[in-house]
């Protein structure tokens, strides 16, 4: 891969899908290499990542923000409800669904996507958000175990996506030699 970022998301949804399956590959090599150490792994990715995430503006994109359930803990709802000065039972009954997180054993999900405190392409609570917002897109810890779902991602990801891109010709290599 060339040090070009892909970020015009039209063209990251096709190279996602273009590449499912050799990082389909990916992840199965990765996922059933015994030998390999988690710890490890997780420091290269890590490495990897880093200036792919500092290079990549995501307050340009939103796409996650705009496509992706945000779930939420009861500490979220706290933190976000103080922020917005509304009481908790007020903050609840305007933004969360308890019953549809439940499904997916959560404790509450936003109840509108693109989610309703996205304005433009910036959050408008950014200093008060989930911290499954300010997280994303996490690759460690355990970055092998949760390589499913990165790939899912690396649809509307354009760091997932250059992350895996970066990764895969690596793995195909031997990743061990660059551990």
């Amino acid at each position: 891969m060339s040090d070009m970022l892909i970020t015009d998301l039209d063209t990251v949804a096709e190279v996602a899908k273009a590449h499912q399956d050799a990082f389909e590959v990916m992840r199965y090599m990765l996922q059933f290499d015994e030998d390999l150490d988690d710890t490890a792994l997780d420091a290269f990715i890590d490495r990897l990542a880093t200036p792919i995430v500092a290079a990549i503006d995501c307050t340009q994109c939103a796409n996650c923000c705009h496509n992706l359930t945000v779930y939420l803990t009861e500490d979220d709802s706290q933190r976000l409800g103080q922020h917005l000065g509304m009481t908790q039972v007020a903050f609840q009954a305007a933004y969360i669904d308890h019953e549809s997180a439940q499904a997916n054993d959560e404790w509450g999900c936003f109840k509108q996507q693109p989610c309703a405190l996205l304005k433009g392409k910036l959050c408008s609570v950014y200093d008060a958000r989930p911290d499954s917002c300010r997280r994303y897109p996490q690759f460690t810890p355990d970055f092998r175990w949760v390589l499913d779902d990165l790939i899912e991602g690396a649809a509307l990801c354009p760091i997932i996506l250059n992350l895996l891109l970066k990764l895969q010709p690596l793995v195909d290599a031997g990743i061990d030699k660059h551990l």
